[in-house]
């Protein structure tokens, strides 16, 4: 199949498992409601039951999931690019325990004044930064440090985040809650931040996908065709945190989408980001709205934390990428 026509397929279908896992997922629940009194409650809400349970209880959750699994995996496939480093994600550069520490600074230390969102964006900005200078060596860098760095800078975040667990025993729930990633009470004012924030984020990176492709030969190669390196990288690198900032922001802290989604992606579609990005943001919002699902619907023990379940899915397949990486002989990105 020609690679245009391969491409209209993956987006049609990554869409319509979109669409049906957010149908699904209306439907489903402690209070079924049927597809017919779904759409009539969506097309015409009113002050019945129904319409509450649609309009102010799974809809704005299910639109969060999805805007997460979408920002996670777009931020990803970004810093996966900008670092040559097919093990790449915000939850292993540390972007994601950044952001959840700057945003849990903020509800500690100014709980009065709505600034988790901010707070959140600079805690990841600063954990990016931080991770990606300590993997720096002449000029280059090297994706095992780039690894050992990131894990170090997370688990120091995170011990820091747990000291404050301790030392607020109050807000230990809450905190513990938003440390395993969950996705519960959202309301849609906080989902209009993320939709505006991540909006943001997705026009200044679309831009650069062309230059994406160029860093994946090399940072050299890719100045010798025109591109400027240094700004890219400062630019790509803000926006990446931008958007893990927004989604750490409404769901604490969810890892592995921004690991899984884009190889994904790459595998079905290939690694031309003109269309990696917008597919890996529509299926990244598909696969977290049905583990959001699945986390809601475990027998016996009830509903879960969604992070434990991308962290179930998650974990195996970076070992199988950690395992295949070193069998590698001839670049990540064929």
């Amino acid at each position: 199949m020609p690679r245009t026509g391969k491409s209209i397929v993956n987006f049609t279908a990554a869409f319509s498992v979109l669409l049906f896992a957010l149908l699904l997922g209306v439907m489903h629940g402690p209070t079924p409601i049927p597809l017919r009194t779904v759409i009539d409650r969506i097309i015409s809400p009113n002050a019945s039951i129904d319409s509450v349970i649609v309009w102010d209880i799974r809809l704005p959750e299910l639109v969060a999931a999805a805007l997460v699994g979408g920002g996670l995996a777009v931020a990803g496939a970004v810093m996966q690019a900008l670092l040559k480093n097919p093990l790449a994600d915000p939850y292993i550069v540390g972007a994601s325990a950044g952001a959840g520490l700057g945003a849990t600074l903020m509800q500690e230390f100014l709980p009065f004044v709505n600034m988790m969102a901010p707070g959140a964006f600079v805690g990841a900005l600063a954990a990016v930064f931080l991770s990606y200078l300590l993997s720096r060596g002449r000029g280059t860098t090297s994706m095992l440090t780039l690894i050992l760095a990131g894990y170090a800078v997370g688990v120091i975040l995170t011990s820091v985040m747990t000291f404050l667990m301790l030392l607020n025993r109050q807000d230990l729930t809450t905190i513990f809650a938003w440390e395993i990633g969950g996705i519960n009470g959202v309301t849609w004012s906080r989902v209009a931040v993320v939709v505006v924030l991540m909006t943001v984020s997705l026009l200044v990176i679309w831009p650069y996908a062309h230059d994406m492709n160029a860093l994946l030969l090399g940072e050299e190669q890719a100045h010798h065709l025109g591109v400027p390196v240094r700004r890219v990288q400062f630019v790509l690198l803000v926006s990446a945190s931008l958007l893990t900032g927004a989604a750490v922001y409404i769901s604490g802290l969810i890892g592995f989408v921004g690991l899984v989604i884009p190889h994904v992606v790459r595998r079905l579609n290939g690694p031309n980001h003109r269309q990696l990005i917008p597919l890996a943001f529509l299926i990244g919002a598909a696969f977290l709205t049905l583990a959001e699902l699945v986390a809601t619907s475990m027998p016996v023990i009830g509903p879960i934390p969604v992070g434990l379940v991308t962290a179930f899915l998650g974990g195996p397949y970076f070992l199988y990428l950690l395992v295949r990486q070193n069998r590698w002989k001839q670049g990540w990105s064929r």
